[in-house]
């Protein structure tokens, strides 16, 4: 081992906690960042990704994990990701992820997952470091192409939406747009589209008092039996108990529909 390493072991070694240093890193502007340990259970968040997705800066996530901050559909996604990183030992960068959706401008961030190793050198968690996108445009300009699309489902999710019609509006054929939207955003377009409209619907549910069917037309589902279905595959529960969970918790909102925006 090097003099240099040798010094930094030594130091750090000489801390009572490693907590000191990370609540110090969280008072830099924008620092996203966050750790989980081998049951991809929260150990640290900073104030800045709490801010991203959409929680109080006091908000206590220690010991809570993805699936009760996500959609199950998206929680598992986070999940398979960290167990890429655990079982292989390996970074797992860049990785493109919504942070916001429902009543919130859709924002999107690159995040990288890299290992933690205890003194025995076995893998013991993970910190992950999210960039907002707007900070790194330019970086990548695969995904600069596709942003014609991602905000056009992100906007007309509620209208009839084709790849065809994605894919012209960034200017590939249908089969190149279809390989590089997967390659970049780690699933296919209909399954992006299908997202959308899921948060937006599960959004419905939770602050309104339109009818299921209602939601479902409104967010671009025209069988509502085929919506219920999709619904409790993308959150685990029927569209009528996530509504009851969820205004049980957090009280009766006025019933806001959602349609597609102006133009779409």
């Amino acid at each position: 081992m090097s003099s240099t390493h040798l010094l930094q072991e030594k130091f750090f070694a000489s801390l009572p906690g490693s907590l000191q240093v990370l609540e110090a890193l969280d008072h830099v502007p924008g620092a996203m960042f966050m750790i989980k340990n081998l049951e991809s259970r929260y150990v640290y968040m900073s104030r800045a990704l709490k801010q991203a997705i959409h929680r109080d800066p006091g908000f206590d996530i220690v010991g809570k994990t993805d699936f009760d901050l996500f959609p199950r559909i998206i929680a598992e996604t986070f999940r398979q990701n960290d167990l890429q990183v655990f079982r292989h030992g390996r970074p797992l960068t860049n990785e493109i992820h919504a942070t916001g959706f429902f009543d919130h401008p859709t924002a999107w961030c690159y995040s990288s997952k890299f290992p933690l190793h205890d003194r025995a050198g076995k893998v013991c968690g993970l910190v992950t470091v999210n960039e907002k996108y707007a900070d790194v445009m330019g970086k990548d300009a695969e995904l600069n192409r596709l942003l014609p699309a991602i905000d056009h489902v992100s906007e007309c999710y509620a209208g009839r939406i084709t790849v065809g019609d994605l894919a012209r509006r960034c200017g590939f054929s249908e089969s190149h747009f279809m390989r590089i939207f997967k390659s970049r955003l780690k699933m296919t377009p209909y399954a992006f589209v299908e997202q959308v409209r899921m948060f937006h619907a599960a959004e419905a549910l939770r602050h309104g008092a339109v009818s299921v069917a209602g939601v479902a037309a409104d967010c671009g589902y025209h069988d509502p039996s085929s919506f219920v279905k999709r619904f409790r595959k993308f959150t685990g529960q029927t569209p009528l108990k996530y509504r009851r969970t969820h205004q049980a918790q957090d009280g009766t909102a006025t019933a806001v529909p959602l349609a597609g925006a102006d133009g779409c």
